[in-house]
């Protein structure tokens, strides 16, 4: 991957972080509702996020992670260097702001002790989105993407680095704990994949032309009206807000993201790389810290949702809170993986079984 591509790669994972956080901030809770129909993209930059794991996973593997104890403890590190803090924010500030305006929440708030602590216990183990359950963390919303990114990476690793049996065993163990809404959303995750593998199919002067047609029919397709295009089915069975709609969307985000690979791209100045980096590095705490912090202050913040002091207010305050923390989170992923390394490496030579010469577990 060219630095040029990497560059904007991070440049729209931010985007695609940031219009996550500016649809559920559109809602009438938080600022009246007046931007909603502008700002409603939540779930489509969530399917951009999908597609961009499938692509960043199949480049790292190819050329970084190449042994499965690699892959799976940067996988380790890099979600829960992000989910404790998640978890810690969400708890803390979802019981102040109940305690404070319990108005705020709708039915979730009827939730028993036991069922909130069923809620995390799942989601720590991404299981809350498995066969026909919806379980969060809190009232975390966002995290319901996260049962189905971990499940994937998942089962490529298990495809991808285990053999014979024990790769059967273990992908049919993933598919099963998954379930099937989870598995309804990998192909998905898949066209990133695929387009990584692809990515070389095409010449320059047909990457970008191709880049701009991606952009043009995602366009005419909102104007025609997205999704209302494609029947919408209500059932525990099916992904929350599940359309046929979500491949479309999939396939034009791999297009792009082939088409940019194959684009001869100009590097802004030193100044602006280092912003979109910046940017980048905050794009996942963004997405976990923003809707218990949007709570929080949507609560705390005085005056009416639908006042523009209100809303700017609560915008700014939970952006100056979630950039911050979401930067030094970032900064617990390379010591979190250092750690499972050495733990790792501790327990092989404890449990080494001298019978085997001094080999150690294999």
């Amino acid at each position: 991957m060219t630095q040029a591509l990497s560059l904007y790669l991070d440049a729209l994972r931010f985007g695609a972080a940031f219009t996550v956080f500016a649809s559920h901030w559109a809602a009438a809770r938080y600022s009246g509702g007046l931007f909603w129909r502008v700002l409603g993209y939540g779930r489509t930059s969530v399917i951009v996020f999908f597609v961009l794991s499938g692509f960043v996973i199949a480049w790292v593997t190819e050329t970084r992670e190449r042994t499965f104890e690699g892959y799976a403890f940067s996988r380790i590190a890099r979600l829960y260097s992000v989910i404790v803090p998640a978890f810690l924010l969400t708890a803390v500030l979802d019981r102040l702001a109940i305690a404070i305006d319990p108005q705020l929440y709708g039915p979730e708030l009827h939730l028993s002790p036991a069922e909130h602590f069923l809620g995390y216990a799942l989601s720590a183990v991404f299981l809350g989105e498995s066969w026909v359950l919806t379980m969060l963390p809190g009232f975390n919303v966002p995290f319901w993407s996260l049962n189905y990114e971990a499940w994937y990476y998942v089962l490529f690793g298990a495809a991808l680095f285990l053999r014979g049996r024990r790769r059967t065993m273990a992908v049919v163990a993933a598919a099963l704990l998954s379930g099937p809404k989870i598995l309804l959303l990998l192909p998905i995750w898949l066209m990133g994949l695929l387009a990584w593998r692809g990515r070389a199919a095409l010449s320059a002067r047909q990457g970008a032309a191709l880049a701009f047609a991606a952009v043009v029919a995602f366009a005419v397709l909102e104007v025609l009206g997205g999704q209302q295009l494609f029947d919408q089915a209500a059932t525990p069975w099916l992904p929350f807000s599940f359309k046929a709609y979500d491949y479309v969307v999939g396939a034009l985000v791999a297009l792009f993201i082939t088409a940019l690979a194959n684009t001869p791209l100009r590097l802004p100045g030193d100044r602006e790389q280092r912003l979109i980096r910046w940017l980048a590095g905050t794009s996942f705490g963004l997405y976990l810290y923003h809707y218990p912090l949007l709570n929080f202050f949507g609560t705390v913040v005085p005056g009416s949702p639908a006042g523009t002091m209100h809303g700017m207010a609560v915008l700014g305050l939970t952006l100056g809170v979630a950039l911050p923390l979401a930067r030094l989170t970032e900064q617990w992923k390379k010591p979190m993986k250092r750690m499972l390394h050495l733990g790792f490496d501790a327990a092989r030579r404890k449990y080494r079984d001298p019978a085997t010469g001094g080999r150690g577990l294999s």
